[in-house]
C-alpha cells in the first residue's frame, strides 16, 4: 500500500515538475502560470505538502473571491486565454504595446486609461515592493502607473507580488478582472488622470 501511495503521489507531482522548467510566457499552459506566478512559495513539488491559498480563508466578497481565483487560475477573458476559444490574436487590444494580453502585462505594463487608473488608486501596493519595480515611483517626477515593455520583471517577483497577505491586493485583482471582463470599470473616488501621463484610453 505504501509503495502504491508513493508512486500516486509521484504521478500526481509529475505536473508541477515539468512546471518547475517552463517560462510562462514561453509554454502557454494554465499549470505552468499558476505554478510560477500565483502558486503559494510554501509548496510545491520539492517543498512542503499542498497548502490552501490563504485569501480562501479570508472573508472576501463574493466578487472579490470569484474574480481573484479566476484571475490567479487563468479562467478569465484576458485575451491569452479567450483567444484560445473566441479566435483571434492574443496580443493586447487596449494598449499599443504590443504585448501578449497576459497576467503579467495586465498587472503591470499595460497602458490603458482605466489600467492605470487602477494602479493610481492601489499606488501602495506598488511603492517599494520590488527593485524592480523602483520606475514606479521615481523620487523626481510624479508616479508613473505601468512599467515600460523593457523593463525586467521576473516570475519570483510576480509570485511575491501576487501572494501578498492584503486585503487590497486581492481588490485590485478583483477590479483588474472587472476592467478586462467588461471592458470599463467605474470607480467610486475621483482619481488623477492617467491620460495625463500618457495611458490610453480603451476603445
Amino acid at each position: 500500500m505504501q509503495e502504491f501511495i508513493c508512486d500516486l503521489r509521484f504521478r500526481h507531482l509529475k505536473v508541477w515538475r515539468e512546471a518547475d522548467f517552463s517560462c510562462p510566457r514561453a509554454v502557454n499552459k494554465k499549470a505552468g502560470t499558476y505554478h510560477k506566478w500565483c502558486g503559494s512559495s510554501e509548496s510545491g513539488p520539492r517543498g512542503s505538502p499542498f497548502s490552501i491559498p490563504s485569501y480562501l480563508y479570508k472573508h472576501l466578497d463574493k466578487r472579490v473571491l470569484r474574480n481573484t481565483s479566476r484571475f490567479r487560475l487563468r479562467a478569465h477573458h484576458l485575451r491569452v486565454e479567450s483567444c484560445k476559444w473566441q479566435g483571434g490574436s492574443s496580443i493586447c487590444d487596449k494598449c499599443e504595446c504590443g504585448e501578449v494580453q497576459d497576467e503579467k502585462h495586465v498587472l503591470f505594463i499595460c497602458k490603458c486609461a482605466e489600467a492605470c487608473e487602477l494602479r493610481m488608486r492601489y499606488r501602495d501596493l506598488f511603492e517599494g515592493m520590488f527593485k524592480t519595480l523602483r520606475a514606479f515611483a521615481p523620487s523626481s517626477s510624479e508616479f508613473i502607473p505601468f512599467l515600460a515593455c523593457h523593463h525586467s520583471i521576473t516570475d519570483f517577483e510576480i509570485n511575491a507580488f501576487l501572494n501578498q497577505d492584503s486585503y487590497r491586493l486581492l481588490k485590485f485583482v478583483s477590479d483588474l478582472v472587472s476592467i478586462f471582463s467588461n471592458g470599463r470599470f467605474c470607480f467610486t473616488s475621483q482619481l488623477p488622470s492617467a491620460r495625463d501621463l500618457g495611458c490610453r484610453p480603451s476603445l
